[in-house]
């Protein structure tokens, strides 16, 4: 064997071997995911005793109507860990159990990291926060500072603690956009858009620099009965009147510098707060309220996880053969099936068949927390409600913090709509884009040439200008695709045409003006749309199931593989937030998925 034949065949050994090596490693590291992710998942101790303990309820993240059920491996790389989900409903049940539980007499509110929780769902943990008062428990709320959304669900505390360094920061409601136009003027980015309705207000950021007066009424109008409604609830809980909470944020720089600059002094002299003290002197506080835990290095307590597994193990079982199939709709609407916090035209449709096609089901709910998507998801998820009904079974359509534009259209078709007093829906318009970069390529010397056989074409070929039969079709089923909407909106509404129009156009509608409009039915939450569920059914003995598609282990391992190993570095505020803006602005127009390219989708709804 020659010389080169030898060196050849090492560095052949050597490639395999750093291959094989590769390999390994990459095995490991999952091998040690897997096993930490496992652990986690299935790792339990005995549950804790309750007597004399506080009940601490201590969320991580935003408190969200349907937890998601995975997460985008670039996002996680991009924008770092997500604040951990807490669903609504877990929390409702600890606070609804703690009401009935003789051993609970105080429950600790931690309140600090639930900014981005939606304003209906706030309402219905304050409505359980009072109901829980008024049985006579104790409630405490203690921050460092306190938001917008944690000072909401503080009012409803006996006492309300803040750090004396700490802040009450409340801005009201504002809508506040990002303009794009001249950034793709300047990409010389040809943005085809086609639309219906004089307050659809999607695309405004793609074709203005600046919010149109038509978006600013209607976003005025539904801000306006969100704020007072904040306002009207947080006063009356501190024996305030609403004009001193407007005052407090109109006047907030006064305020402040009337004390020096002391921001909690300020909250305590304004009585948003009760009692200014510090790290220690809060846990001193909560031991003298509570007694000491076994180490005595601070008050008994515990976990909101640890109370939900002993209130799950205590739970009567409910052996009614009726149920009432509860299904919900959360996140944007997407063609094809899609996991938890998201809404899949198929995998939707499918918890919809799943319930029908059982016989023991009696009525479906369907809880709606949506701002739209694709108007081809949407008509699937409603063709299911549709045969649900030929059976005889009765549906009401809930709606959360948004059930807008598709979140509208997929509970149309309900026997009832019941929505909150600070639900967001309305939004009923359709609108289709279909960017092209022909003049963006020539600009760097790319050109696109061919033939066809058709005067269509490459219709959508993205390189050159949008053929114009093209734009007329697309036009043209748009204009098609909202009179279906308000056609829709009309016959399941008991309206002609022409009203249904009238309050349709785009516009966006708070619950309370919904009801006055005819487009809900009647206000309340969850609860109460599955008691007149039940009641349409003719059913008083029934047990409530959430029909759910099986999660695929392999999903949890790879989010949990992509948390464990982010080594995105972290930029600073203004800056990290503009480019998770323009991250997210990429992102949705990236989840549209309808195959006609129509979408009922309110891009602006989710507020919180």
């Amino acid at each position: 064997m020659n010389k080169a034949k030898k060196i050849n065949l090492f560095w052949q050994g050597v490639t395999a071997a750093r291959e094989i090596t590769a390999n390994l490693l990459f095995l490991l590291i999952v091998l040690i995911v897997l096993v930490v992710v496992l652990a986690s998942l299935f790792s339990g101790s005995e549950l804790p005793s309750l007597e004399g303990k506080a009940l601490v309820i201590d969320p991580q993240g935003p408190i969200v109507e349907q937890a998601s059920g995975s997460l985008d491996p670039l996002s996680i790389v991009l924008n770092g860990s997500p604040a951990p989900e807490l669903d609504a409903r877990s929390i409702l049940f600890a606070l609804k159990t703690a009401k009935e539980d003789e051993q609970i007499e105080h429950i600790i509110l931690k309140l600090d990291n639930i900014n981005g929780t939606g304003q209906t769902t706030l309402y219905d943990i304050g409505q359980a926060l009072q109901e829980l008062k008024d049985s006579g428990k104790n409630i405490v709320a203690i921050a460092d500072y306190y938001n917008q959304s944690s000072y909401y669900l503080a009012s409803f505390a006996n006492q309300i603690v803040l750090h004396p360094d700490g802040e009450i920061y409340i801005q009201g409601y504002s809508r506040i956009r990002t303009y794009y136009k001249s950034l793709i003027d300047k990409l010389d980015v040809t943005f085809n858009l086609f639309q219906v309705g004089e307050y659809k207000s999607a695309m405004e950021p793609y074709i203005r620099e600046d919010m149109s007066e038509a978006d600013k009424e209607a976003s005025l109008a539904y801000l306006k009965v969100l704020w007072d409604s904040w306002m009207a609830i947080v006063s009356s809980n501190r024996n305030l009147e609403s004009p001193d909470i407007q005052n407090f944020s109109d006047t907030y720089d006064e305020l402040i510098i009337q004390e020096n600059g002391n921001t909690g002094t300020a909250a305590l002299n304004y009585k948003l707060v009760d009692h200014l003290l510090n790290r220690n002197q809060q846990r001193d506080y909560l031991i003298e309220l509570v007694g000491a835990d076994e180490e005595e290095q601070s008050f008994a307590q515990v976990s909101l996880n640890d109370y939900l597994a002993i209130a799950r193990a205590n739970e009567k079982t409910n052996t009614s053969e009726n149920k009432i199939a509860v299904v919900v709709a959360s996140g944007s609407i997407l063609d094809g099936s899609q996991p938890p916090g998201m809404i899949g035209g198929d995998s939707t449709a499918q918890l919809l068949r799943e319930a029908h096609q059982d016989e023991a089901v009696k009525a479906i709910v369907l809880r709606v927390d949506s701002g739209g998507g694709s108007a081809f998801a949407s008509e699937v998820i409603r063709e299911e409600i549709i045969i649900a009904k030929s059976k005889g079974i009765k549906v009401v359509a809930s709606m959360s913090n948004v059930a807008a534009s598709g979140g509208y259209w997929i509970s149309a078709s309900a026997d009832e709509i019941w929505a909150s007093h600070d639900t967001i829906t309305g939004s009923i318009g359709v609108f289709g884009y279909l960017p092209t970069f022909e003049k963006t390529l020539d600009k760097i010397g790319i050109h696109s040439d061919g033939v066809s056989t058709t005067k269509l074409g490459s219709g959508q070929d993205i390189t050159q200008a949008l053929n114009p039969i093209l734009a007329r079709a697309l036009q043209s089923n748009v204009e098609h695709s909202y009179q279906r909407f308000i056609t829709l909106v009309s016959e399941s509404r008991g309206m002609t045409l022409e009203e249904a129009d009238e309050i349709a156009q785009g516009r966006v509608w708070a619950g309370e003006t919904a009801l006055d409009l005819g487009l809900i039915d009647n206000l309340g939450n969850l609860e109460d749309a599955i008691e007149r569920a039940a009641t349409l059914a003719g059913t008083e003995d029934y047990q409530t199931y959430y029909p759910a598609l099986p999660s695929a282990w392999t999903d949890q391992l790879f989010t949990q593989f992509f948390l464990k190993i982010r080594t995105f570095a972290d930029s600073p505020v203004v800056s990290r937030n503009l480019f998770k803006r323009s991250f997210d602005l990429v992102n949705d127009l990236g989840s549209f998925n309808d195959p006609k390219n129509v979408y009922l989708k309110c891009l602006d709804c989710p507020l919180f």
